[in-house]
């Protein structure tokens, strides 16, 4: 009875595979559907004109952003080397031995930067107040007051001792030749050398 049961179950199993892989003449009849076959994902390449554009575009504007900053950069060296030799004159500045020494090196410093960016016959020239006029309209924001352009004259001109000169209107001299050496405007046409 047993095998009579597995060969009814086989061949019941048969007939129903043999029921569905007949189709029905009628459109209609759910025997007819087929699987929905899906199609190929889109593939990223080869990519569309327009990302290569994009991508080109995006690669000339690096290009030329990268160029203006280090044209800019190596426009600036002055200002860089100036400003490292600032900061040393001001630690020095501190030593009472070399005090007077390195006071008379920060008019100098002003005038070799100034030189180095603006014409010759437009500074060379300038002292007392056509200098401080200059060192003002030169920068954004005018660091140089009444008080450090007098102690700049002071500095300058004096070739005694600069004991007269506090350690409170060297601070605001200091300061203000490092705001004029960090933010003047250097002339619409650079010099194509500029060393200090």
């Amino acid at each position: 009875m047993r095998s009579d049961t597995t060969r009814l179950r086989g061949g019941f199993k048969d007939c129903l595979n043999e029921i569905a892989r007949m189709k029905s003449p009628d459109p209609a009849s759910l025997q007819n559907l087929n699987d929905i076959v899906l199609p190929a994902t889109v593939s990223w390449w080869p990519m569309a004109t327009g990302w290569y554009v994009l991508f080109g575009l995006l690669l000339i504007a690096f290009a030329w952003f990268g160029y203006r900053s280090l044209r800019l950069w190596m426009n600036n060296r002055y200002r860089r080397a100036a400003l490292r030799e600032l900061r040393l004159l001001e630690d020095r500045v501190h030593d009472t031995a070399e005090r007077a020494a390195n006071l008379r090196q920060i008019p100098v410093l002003l005038k070799r930067t100034a030189l180095s960016v603006y014409p010759r016959n437009q500074v060379a020239s300038l002292t007392g107040k056509d200098w401080y006029h200059f060192l003002n309209s030169t920068a954004k924001n005018p660091p140089f007051t009444e008080s450090t352009a007098g102690t700049l004259d002071k500095i300058s001109y004096s070739c005694g001792d600069l004991r007269a000169v506090d350690s409170q209107a060297t601070a605001a001299l200091l300061n203000a030749s490092r705001q004029w050496l960090k933010y003047h405007q250097p002339e619409a046409q650079p010099k194509d050398v500029r060393e200090i």
